[in-house]
């Protein structure tokens, strides 16, 4: 049964099947575990995403009529979805060049603390016996 309101066509899922196969191995497992994960999610953190998505979709949108008004651009909704379909994919490929970005900065910074942490707490261990150590 479907939800209200839901206007899927009745090909959708094997569309979404086709896809899927489509999929390398690797990403297709990735989904699997991301599907067994949602079904065991407890349901209030289900509603949880699906409202922080509902959000970023929302966001988009905005942000997509927003690059449209900014261009000037006068889009007949044809052309309008096709725009807004290369603005996501686009600002996909942004988004994860910045985490990769991110990602490489953040690496030596995270390796030079852990080698302060050694630092000060390898001196304190020395110093005096660790609270949880069991007496020799």
């Amino acid at each position: 049964m479907k939800p209200p309101g839901d206007q899927r066509k009745p090909d959708e899922f094997e569309d979404a099947r086709r896809v899927f196969e489509k999929l390398p191995p690797e990403q297709r497992e990735h989904f699997r575990e991301n599907f067994q994960r949602w079904k065991e999610m407890p349901s209030p953190e289900k509603e949880a995403l699906r409202d922080r998505e509902q959000f970023r979709r929302e966001r988009m949108a905005q942000e997509i009529d927003e690059s449209i008004r900014k261009s000037g651009l006068q889009l007949d909704p044809d052309h309008r979805e096709v725009y807004a379909l290369r603005y996501a994919q686009e600002r996909r490929k942004i988004e994860e060049k910045l985490r990769k970005e991110m990602e490489e900065k953040r690496k030596p910074l995270l390796d030079d603390m852990m080698k302060r942490l050694k630092a000060e707490f390898g001196a304190m261990s020395s110093a005096s016996p660790s609270p949880t150590a069991s007496p020799k």
